[in-house]
């Protein structure tokens, strides 16, 4: 079967992974039979080459000059998948829409920023519109989400949707693995955010405060765009608009990793952020915030720490390395399991019944 991909970047730096997952996921469905196109929007930084086995990489800078030939790809698809994300994600949405493809679907990685928008009444970017300042996912076969559990049945109502099934972020086990320790990352809790947004109160409460009770212990915040207002403190080290190729480094070298989840994702539940299932892929030490459903990915106590409030960091960080260890070990032993690329493409092959060569 034919499969058209459809919102692919390259040269993007912060784009989270994006591009990673992706291509993984593309590869592993050209090895069960399926002939791939991936429709992949260049960045301004030097593509990085790849090549689909039986499959071809159609390549653009500008949507009007791919449109017609991408319109024609996805005619003769018996699958046209968008990914709503990047620049030309609306526009790449209709053009799925309008095709003549046997089954048209959309897949939304932001899956919880779309929710809170709808129930405010709010259109946004990524999404293609109802022209009356909502947005409209009637038409398509198949819409695909970030999320799961009981938002999922909103999220259909809402915006219109005729099928919504979840399809969680997941890991590249060749990419997503333990980085090398370096001393200037070193620290006794390590937290890498993705943006400013939605994580305040979170960082304040279990990163923040921890700090500021244990002096003596040494705190390493790094990612894009830190928010404002972290303490300049000698125990806390900031590593602004760090390269994400260096954030496995940083998890290497930490003896706990904290993982924030937004308040959208919070709000909503069931929103596993590919954040905590790197940090797990990377075996380490993880105490997350609570949220909805967590435990359904990570077993709490056993592979996973959860906090409620700061004295709960604060406890995690006193416990013994070999302790820890041992959590790092059964995450990384579970989202290999069970939210790798190829966990994900066994499920996007039945949830869209397709079939092919290759057995899963």
């Amino acid at each position: 079967m034919k499969i058209v991909i459809f919102g692919l970047t390259n040269g993007y730096r912060r784009d989270g992974g994006h591009r990673v997952r992706w291509r993984a996921l593309i590869q592993a469905l050209a090895i069960r039979g399926h002939r791939m196109v991936a429709v992949e929007r260049a960045g301004p930084d030097d593509p990085t080459p790849w090549s689909i086995p039986g499959g071809e990489v159609l390549s653009y800078r500008d949507w009007d000059a791919v449109a017609v030939q991408a319109a024609a790809q996805a005619d003769d698809a018996g699958v046209a998948l968008v990914v709503a994300h990047g620049p030309d994600a609306r526009a790449a949405a209709d053009l799925v829409r309008n095709s003549r493809a046997v089954r048209r679907a959309l897949y939304d990685p932001e899956a919880p920023v779309s929710l809170a928008a709808l129930e405010a009444g709010e259109a946004v970017a990524h999404l293609p519109t109802d022209g009356q300042g909502g947005f409209d996912l009637g038409g398509f076969d198949m819409v695909l989400a970030s999320c799961g559990g009981p938002a999922l049945e909103r999220y259909r109502a809402k915006a219109g949707a005729e099928a919504v099934m979840p399809l969680y972020p997941w890991i590249v086990p060749e990419a997503h693995k333990a980085g090398d320790f370096r001393r200037e990352y070193l620290g006794d809790l390590c937290c890498i955010v993705a943006g400013p947004d939605g994580i305040r109160e979170g960082l304040d409460r279990f990163f923040i405060d921890p700090a500021q009770r244990l002096t003596r212990r040494r705190f390493v915040l790094a990612g894009a765009d830190l928010p404002d207002g972290v303490p300049k403190a000698s125990n806390i080290l900031t590593f602004p608009d760090l390269d994400p190729a260096q954030h496995l480094d940083v998890l290497a070298s930490a003896n706990l990793a904290l993982t924030l989840a937004r308040d959208d994702e919070r709000r909503i539940g069931w929103c596993p952020s590919e954040r905590l299932f790197i940090a797990a892929a990377c075996g380490s030490a993880i105490v997350a915030d609570q949220w909805e459903g967590l435990e359904t990915f990570f077993e709490p106590g056993r592979e996973i720490l959860v906090a409620a409030q700061t004295d709960d960091v604060t406890t995690a960080m006193m416990l013994p390395r070999n302790h820890l260890t041992d959590l790092g070990r059964r995450a990384r032993k579970r989202v290999l399991a069970e939210h790798s690329a190829e966990c994900r493409v066994q499920e996007l092959r039945g949830i869209l019944d397709l079939k092919g060569g290759g057995d899963d």
